[in-house]
């Protein structure tokens, strides 16, 4: 179990980047034909900017990774349950931080000067999303098991 989590954090890793994000709300907003938007996506798209976004998209990803390894969380329902939960809390944040960001040029939206900014604060904000709905799914299954025994 612990191998297909730590997967899965590389997987949505990798699918979250900003071009990608960028190319699916040409597609959807946007109306562009796939080869257009692929081309406006990713045709400045360089190793540089890669790994410096890439260092902010880590930050959340690596405290569920730990966990995962370092911990026995994986080996009970309720830390399987937590875990997965706080994973999910971090792709849909960085998701939609990363749409907000973008929808603006795509819309009739006025796109702020500073909004790219987005981009660096949406993993922050997933990393302290991700802990609050980690610690309360734990501590709501964990009730949960208590009300459960003694009934």
């Amino acid at each position: 179990m612990k191998k297909g989590f730590v997967l899965a954090c590389i997987a949505a890793f990798i699918l979250l980047n900003e071009d990608l994000n960028h190319f699916i709300v040409m597609l959807v907003l946007g109306d562009f034909e796939v080869g257009r938007a692929w081309q406006r996506a990713f045709g400045n798209t360089s190793i540089e900017s890669m790994l410096f976004s890439g260092g902010f998209r880590l930050i959340p990803f690596i405290p569920l990774v730990l966990c995962a390894l370092c911990t026995n969380l994986l080996t009970h329902l309720t830390g399987k349950v937590t875990l997965w939960v706080g994973f999910t809390a971090t792709i849909a944040i960085i998701f939609i931080g990363y749409w907000g960001v973008t929808e603006a040029l795509y819309t009739d939206a006025h796109a702020s000067s500073t909004s790219a900014i987005g981009y660096i604060w949406a993993p922050i904000a997933a990393a302290a999303y991700s802990l609050v709905a980690c610690i309360v799914t734990y501590f709501l299954l964990w009730l949960f098991e208590l009300v459960l025994k003694r009934a």
